[in-house]
């Protein structure tokens, strides 16, 4: 399990207020090559999908499945055709995930809710701190107490 403060500085970028911030992430291709850069990783509920820098996906050589039409992930509201690539995403204490993630011109990841599926996400903002991991059975005692205090 991850449990950090909320960040207001992820790959270069400013976010007013602090959001949570995964330190760590890593990329593989489905070969098992991986990135040698570790990334930092926005923890983007509101995203769909996950979004990798497309400096990655050309340093691994990876093929696009294909393009597809979205917005949003560039606080624009004009659509825009993105490649789409298969690759793993990783977490020290979390583990990986196959995903068919959007590669951007970006310094940094957004971790959507597919990568998101599965684990907990807790973020208490009035103490600044957040926690990310795979659910128990304690935590899933515990929350509906959590959630009524």
């Amino acid at each position: 399990m991850i449990r950090a403060a909320l960040g207001t500085v992820c790959g270069g970028e400013t976010y007013e207020p602090p959001a949570p911030i995964v330190r760590g992430v890593r990329i593989w291709d489905l070969t098992g090559s991986v990135h040698p850069q570790v990334w930092d990783g926005l923890v983007d509920t509101a995203g769909d999908r996950t979004v990798i820098p497309l400096a990655v996906c050309r340093d691994l050589n990876l093929a696009a499945r294909d393009k597809r039409s979205t917005k949003g992930f560039d606080r624009q509201a004009k659509a825009s055709l993105l490649p789409r690539y298969y690759v793993r995403v990783g977490v020290e204490d979390i583990g990986e995930v196959s995903l068919l993630v959007y590669g951007v011109e970006r310094p940094s990841v957004l971790l959507g809710r597919d990568f998101l599926s599965g684990l907990l996400l807790l973020m208490d903002a009035g103490r600044s701190q957040w926690w990310l991991g795979r659910p128990t059975c304690v935590t899933r005692c515990l929350l509906p107490f959590l959630a009524l205090r």
